[in-house]
């Protein structure tokens, strides 16, 4: 299913059941106006139509504004009429949505929690007079082919955040090579039938869904995100692509490059950028300079008191479980230390420089 198959459907129906010739251009247009923006373009810009699970009905301004867009495009009263009640029954029956890519990414993502649309560039002829669609559909469907089918064109347009919406929709592990033994029989020639077909099949679809994972990431993380770039290195594992994804990072990507970093032996690329994460709150950063990279003592302890002030003594031992969970007395398990970072002793006036500078970074960090 696609908007173009529905817009040929309903213009269609329009033609055959109430003789009103309608342009097939004018029904996107006429689609865009009803699901809250001032043209298609507008629409195809930063969002996809999507489908929502539950069924709801569209608002009286949704009705007005559809019927003032009809107006403007030409059609008669009496025809505009019928129009209307054409569109409206196509967008609820279909339980249609228009959703802003980037607001999707972070849903899929699980981070969709503190968006804000006025925090966010919109083109100048979305209509931003009512409520975002976006933000009042509750359930989208992310299985939804139309979303899927809307995502494509619009990542074949070069859209770097529908390609890493993809990439996340399509997100798997590549499949295992023992897996795929009733496939490799197939393409020797071996006839299969019952679980085996069965199996041969599955490790095909999951070959095609790793190798679009893939090809959606990569294209992503080329269209210049950094969620994706860096991704696309801890995938592939290659310094090229580090060092291009390093190139892009943000202050909060620094321990993940770090641990890709470690892998390459390139771990002191990223100091200015662990620096900048630990500067901004980032108590892991502050760790990792304490306890492996800060050649002064005194520096060492000021990350340390820093990490107090925001709440984290990294000195203290603690015992956990495998699983990181803290150990309790009463359950059984294999428990284990973590914490306590060692490092060099200072005197007591070291400290109270230490101190002093981590309150300093502590408070510029508050005000900004």
């Amino acid at each position: 299913m696609s908007i173009k198959q529905l817009c040929f459907d309903a213009h269609t129906q329009l033609r055959d059941q109430h003789g009103i010739a309608v342009r097939r251009t004018h029904l996107y247009e006429l689609l865009a106006a009803l699901l809250g923006f001032n043209s298609h373009a507008a629409l195809t810009a930063e969002a996809v139509i999507g489908q929502v699970r539950q069924a709801w009905k569209l608002t009286s301004d949704d009705l007005t504004r559809l019927s003032k867009r009809c107006l403007a495009l030409g059609y008669p009263s009496a025809e505009s009429q019928r129009i209307v009640e054409a569109i409206t029954a196509l967008a609820e029956t279909h339980r249609l949505v228009a959703v802003d890519v980037k607001y999707l990414v972070k849903l899929v993502a699980g981070d969709a929690g503190g968006w804000d649309v006025d925090d966010e560039e919109m083109p100048d002829d979305v209509g931003t007079d009512q409520p975002t669609p976006w933000q009042d559909a509750p359930d989208l469907d992310l299985d939804s082919p139309l979303l899927i089918n809307a995502l494509e064109q619009l990542a074949a347009k070069d859209h770097a955040d529908a390609h890493y919406a993809l990439a996340l929709l399509l997100e798997c592990e590549p499949p295992e090579e023992q897996d795929g033994h009733w496939y490799r029989q197939q393409l020797a020639g071996r006839r299969l039938d019952g679980p085996e077909k069965e199996w041969a099949d599955n490790y095909v679809a999951a070959l095609a869904q790793f190798d679009q994972y893939c090809q959606h990431l990569a294209a992503a993380a080329r269209l210049g995100r950094p969620d994706a770039a860096l991704a696309w290195a801890e995938l592939t594992g290659e310094e090229a692509d580090f060092r291009y994804a390093q190139s892009l990072a943000a202050p909060e990507d620094a321990t993940r490059l770090l641990d890709l970093a470690d892998q390459l032996g390139t771990s002191a690329t990223v100091l200015p950028l662990l620096k900048q994460a630990a500067v901004a709150g980032d108590v892991e950063a502050m760790r990792r300079l304490a306890e492996d990279f800060e050649p002064d003592p005194v520096e060492a302890w000021t990350w340390v008191h820093l990490a107090e002030l925001y709440g984290t003594d990294l000195t203290r031992m603690e015992a956990v479980y495998e699983d990181g969970s803290p150990a309790d007395d009463d359950i059984p398990g294999n428990i284990f230390a973590i914490g306590g970072i060692d490092v060099p002793d200072i005197s007591a006036e070291q400290h109270v420089v230490a101190r002093r500078e981590a309150a300093r970074r502590f408070e510029i960090m508050r005000h900004r």
